[in-house]
């Protein structure tokens, strides 16, 4: 094999950090790194090789451990995800169920007590109706923290929906206007992957709103081959590279592990003063 090295070298082949595996006189596997290269006098004449080994078992088992470090991290990510969801979708049932039955029997037993006042007990009616329209206002607060916890459409009309949805609350609450384009109008997805690509859509805009000081949001859905791509385009200041690449920005970080989770890729690009593209595609598994 030596042999080998020498000649693949001397016919001008450099070898720059080959890893071999080789065993000691102990009987001990060990990996090397191999690296070769010919040395010339000043007229060009092949005059010596240059031969380096190095024992890189160390590096290649804390390699190794880092690697399974990293995806014992992402299983436990991927655990907690799911976890959350599965609370989520608890609390959103326990909310509606309990509270909001409450909330609607006391509704209706304060409808049946107006209903029995007389019009001369004025300072009673009005007040009676006030709490009237409290309840009304309290149920409707159930309504939107259930379906921010686990939005109804997302399970019983699909991804297309729940996006125009989320949209339309994003431009109630943040007076930035969306722009949606579909295409086609509706992308069946596996469940797992509709409610990833429903929250980090979610984290997008939240972005949005905290840093870009954006008035305007394009919002892309397509089906691409084998492909879903899901990009929003603003028209604010522009993220800059120090905090794409900053670790303290969870956000990304979460939109990152997310994708990695399903085998896709995130792309985050800022020009300054005309805004950021975030680009999620991820490969299809339809339900």
């Amino acid at each position: 094999e030596f042999h080998k090295y020498l000649n693949a070298t001397l016919k001008g082949k450099t070898f720059c950090g080959d890893e071999i595996i080789r065993q000691k006189k102990d009987g001990l596997l060990i990996d090397l790194s191999l690296s070769t290269a010919v040395l010339r006098d000043a007229g060009g004449k092949a005059i010596s090789i240059l031969g380096i080994i190095a024992d890189i078992t160390e590096r290649k088992r804390e390699e190794e451990e880092l690697k399974n470090s990293r995806k014992q991290l992402r299983n436990l990510y991927s655990h907690l995800q799911s976890v959350r969801e599965e609370k989520r979708i608890l609390l959103a049932r326990e909310i509606h169920d309990e509270l909001g039955q409450v909330l609607t029997a006391i509704k209706m037993e304060f409808g049946s007590l107006i209903d029995e006042l007389s019009t001369e007990q004025k300072g009673i009616v009005q007040y009676t109706g006030s709490l009237y329209q409290l309840i009304d206002k309290a149920l409707d607060s159930v309504q939107r923290i259930c379906t921010e916890l686990r939005p109804a459409m997302l399970d019983d009309l699909g991804l297309s929906a729940a996006i125009e949805w989320q949209a339309k609350e994003f431009e109630k609450w943040s007076d930035i206007k969306c722009e949606i384009i579909f295409e086609p109008e509706e992308i069946i997805l596996d469940k797992e992957y509709s409610i990833t690509l429903f929250r980090i859509f979610q984290e997008m805009l939240t972005n949005v709103a905290r840093h870009a000081q954006a008035t305007k949001v394009k919002i892309g859905l397509k089906e691409k081959q084998d492909k879903v791509i899901l990009s929003i385009k603003d028209n604010g200041i522009g993220i800059t590279k120090e905090k794409i690449s900053n670790h303290k920005s969870l956000g990304l970080i979460g939109i990152r592990e997310r994708i990695n989770l399903l085998g896709g890729s995130f792309i985050i690009r800022g020009i300054q003063g005309k805004g950021t593209t975030t680009t999620v595609s991820i490969p299809i598994k339809t339900r």
